[in-house]
């Protein structure tokens, strides 16, 4: 398994860092967050697959509607304002 080969690797570099590179406790902690993150990512593949949401901050709403028109349904803003701009003129189902 590729996540565990992964942690075994991330072992193995840790345990040859210089005093100046994070220390063994620290490379443990993050090989495990790693390896955690690797792992829900192949779950979320082998569903459904994973959810595209496209960033439209700073996009103007024809871009949206562009997308949209390509088949996008997510879209992803910073903030509330922009949001309550583009929102009256783009479809409900976004």
């Amino acid at each position: 398994m590729k996540v565990r080969r992964l942690f075994a690797t991330t072992r193995r570099l840790c345990a040859t860092m210089s005093s100046l590179e994070a220390s063994p406790e620290r490379c443990e902690e993050l090989s495990q967050s790693l390896a955690e993150i690797c792992d829900h990512v192949r779950i979320a593949a082998s569903s459904d697959g994973p959810m595209l949401v496209a960033v439209s901050k700073y996009k103007p709403t024809s871009d949206i509607l562009a997308c949209y028109q390509l088949g996008q349904r997510d879209f992803g803003e910073n903030y509330v304002q922009e949001l309550v701009d583009k929102v009256g003129q783009c479809p409900d189902d976004i």
